[in-house]
């Protein structure tokens, strides 16, 4: 069998959640013994239109380089003919059993139109919700939650609202500025609702094309569902990963009296809710609670916001900045901690950071919302706390440090986790399944 990998970024040079997902199942089906190809865009920005192919850890890697911006760059952002053609030439070397698209952000449509015109079997994992929100992560410029695009001009309006001009008047003057779209989106906005249009048509109609769309978490198909999306093709498929490499120690939760040691590990950016676990930190601080906060995580993008946080708790030397962390520092970054915080204000879809906390035998505090708790049962394996609410963050805090008990309990409520091979396993059979011949 040849697989054929397509995703937006891919390692070393991209690291995300969708990257790194795309490198466990490329590297895993290699471990299979199956031939595995990447195709992945490299540099957005490079004038020069080229594709480099080389062979990294049995893998070959076709890295597209090209110039986002030039053309129309909103369409570019999800249907460049550029990506088309670099792909085009990949497939052309013939013999791809499956193509496996992971997120679809700036490469689906054209993948997978090419790859049906070769009557080759499309597989796509949705990481995020790409196919119905510009954003990927359904909150608007105010980072507030969306509940979907429920229509074109409410999506151009949130569009828009990324620039600052009409962010803040929306902000300010909310009446006026409702006033305002109500006029424009019929009149000199008229292209810009066209556009995205074009973008949702586009879209749909290619995901509708798609033979197999795996999902980590029940909550993604319920929404897709919710707006219309065809999900009689969608499975769930939970992501899995690695046992730890050693036995986990049985924490001794009987000393929190004495100081709890929280930890936070992920993107330090303003929808994953980094200033709500702060303030929660802060404000339990000066009421004397005994408290260790450790912050992982990289501010790329948004240094402004990580910035304005790291001056927020110098007075507080117990509250660190950790920095930047690889997989394979994990072990001893989770071992640091009585319990994680994924304090989120997005639905988030399946996130790895708790996956990672439970198979080391950790509780985690997160958001009653989206794919998290799904994977938290409040007072089972974990807490939950409401949207938004540093309050109520503060107050599951609290409930840990006052009671060590707790601590033990949600630890012993923990599940067995999904392994990689699990996952992927499940994965491999549904690539047998289209392959068969019918």
């Amino acid at each position: 069998m040849k697989v054929l990998i397509a995703i937006h970024g891919f390692p070393p040079t991209h690291y995300a959640g969708s990257e790194r997902a795309a490198e466990r199942v490329a590297l895993w089906l290699v471990s299979q013994g199956i031939h595995v190809e990447v195709f992945t865009c490299e540099n957005l920005y490079d004038p020069n239109t080229h594709v480099e192919t080389r062979t990294e850890n049995g893998i070959i890697i076709h890295r597209l380089n090209y110039d986002i911006k030039n053309g129309d760059y909103f369409q570019n952002l999800y249907d460049d003919p550029r990506v088309g053609a670099a792909f085009q030439q990949v497939v052309g070397q013939g013999g791809f059993d499956i193509v496996h698209v992971v997120s679809g952000y700036l490469v689906g449509p054209q993948i997978i139109r090419i790859a049906k015109a070769h009557n080759i079997p499309v597989v796509i994992t949705l990481t995020e919700f790409w196919f119905m929100c510009y954003r990927l992560n359904l909150l608007n410029a105010h980072t507030e939650m969306c509940v979907g695009p429920e229509t074109d001009e409410k999506c151009t309006r949130c569009i828009a609202e990324e620039k600052r001009r009409y962010r803040l008047a929306s902000q300010n003057l909310p009446a006026l500025s409702d006033a305002f779209w109500k006029v424009a989106n019929s009149t000199f906005a008229r292209d810009d609702v066209l556009a995205v249009k074009n973008r949702r048509e586009t879209l749909s109609e290619s995901l509708q094309q798609v033979d197999l769309v795996i999902c980590p978490s029940r909550f993604i198909i319920s929404k897709f569902a919710e707006f219309g999306y065809d999900t009689s093709r969608f499975v769930q498929v939970r992501h899995g990963l690695k046992p730890p490499p050693t036995s986990i120690p049985v924490r001794d939760y009987s000393r929190v009296s004495a100081g709890l040691t929280l930890g936070y590990t992920g993107q330090l950016k303003p929808h994953k809710g980094i200033d709500l676990l702060v303030d929660a930190a802060i404000d339990l601080l000066n009421q004397g609670y005994q408290l260790t906060l450790n912050l992982w995580g990289d501010s790329e993008g948004k240094k402004a916001y990580a910035e304005a946080l790291q001056e927020k708790t110098k007075p507080y030397p117990s509250i660190r900045w950790r920095g930047k962390y690889g997989q394979d520092q994990l072990p001893d970054v989770l071992a640091e901690l009585d319990a994680l915080v994924v304090p989120s204000r997005w639905y988030e879809n399946s996130p790895s950071v708790i996956l990672e906390a439970h198979t080391y035998g950790m509780p985690v505090i997160t958001t009653n919302l989206g794919g998290m708790k799904e994977l938290v049962q409040h007072e089972v394996n974990g807490l939950l706390f409401e949207v938004n609410d540093s309050k109520d963050l503060q107050n599951q805090i609290k409930r840990m440090m006052d009671d060590p008990a707790l601590l033990a309990r949600l630890a012993a409520g923990i599940p067995a986790m999904p392994t990689v091979d699990d996952e992927l396993g499940s994965i491999l059979k549904y690539y047998q399944q289209l392959t068969q011949p019918t």
